[in-house]
């Protein structure tokens, strides 16, 4: 997870960045925290595209030059899906928090509590690009995010784990595979292979095509069967959104 902390005070950027460790060490997540004391800074890494991966943005609303809500457009502008938490001293902005679609609307002094519960909305928001699967890859534990998975086949006796980044085998069954992976994502589509529905692109007769050009099969057997589940879980999506 990464963190974007803007405070100009030290002091309370001390205090927050003590609060998010303690969370993420206590979920087990690793974090990464990225502290500004201006929102100048912080504005100029956003333009130069320093920051590119960032999830969660904590931003004080009253800070010398440019404050917390100025900040928080900009931020919204380019990155739709980051979250936004404001901590400040006063609830007199916090009409304006909703104007930017912002998540929580902390008080100083801001309780762990309080950041606790802040960062477990969180963390339900991002659980689908926070599921991993750790496998053996030779002789080393290797941790793949589910968001990157777009399919995984039997190869041989290994299972191979096609990602956005590259290819990864393991000496592990398909089936115990399945049973480490999100169902609410993954489709076991063929006895050899799963697939990340997220990249589905189209359904063809006997395969399914996915975004990156590749193809799945579909077993024939009970093929009906596997594209009304997925077919399903896209209605399902459509409904949520």
């Amino acid at each position: 997870m990464n963190v974007i902390l803007c405070d100009d005070n030290s002091a309370e950027r001390n205090s927050l960045r003590h609060n998010i460790k303690k969370f993420f060490t206590e979920q087990s997540c690793p974090v990464e925290i990225i502290e500004y004391e201006n929102g100048e800074s912080l504005l100029r890494d956003l333009e130069t595209q320093k920051i590119k991966n960032a999830n969660i943005a904590f931003l004080d609303i009253f800070m010398h030059g440019v404050d917390g809500i100025e900040v928080a457009k900009k931020i919204r502008a380019r990155y739709e899906e980051m979250v936004l938490i404001f901590t400040t001293t006063s609830r007199s902005h916090a009409l304006e928090s909703y104007s930017v679609d912002a998540l929580q609307y902390l008080v100083k002094p801001v309780k762990f509590s309080e950041m606790e519960n802040a960062l477990k909305k969180c963390m339900k928001i991002f659980a689908a690009s926070l599921g991993f699967i750790e496998i053996i890859c030779d002789k080393i534990t290797v941790r793949v995010l589910f968001k990157d998975i777009f399919y995984v086949e039997v190869f041989g006796n290994d299972c191979v784990f096609h990602t956005a980044q590259k290819t990864i085998k393991s000496r592990v069954t398909l089936d115990e595979i399945q049973k480490q992976l999100d169902a609410g994502i993954f489709l076991r589509t063929h006895r050899s292979f799963i697939v990340n529905m997220r990249y589905i692109q189209n359904v063809a007769d006997n395969d399914f095509v996915l975004t990156n050009g590749a193809l799945v099969p579909i077993r024939k057997k009970d093929g009906l069967i596997v594209k009304q589940m997925y077919m399903d879980y896209v209605f399902e999506k459509r409904r949520e959104s």
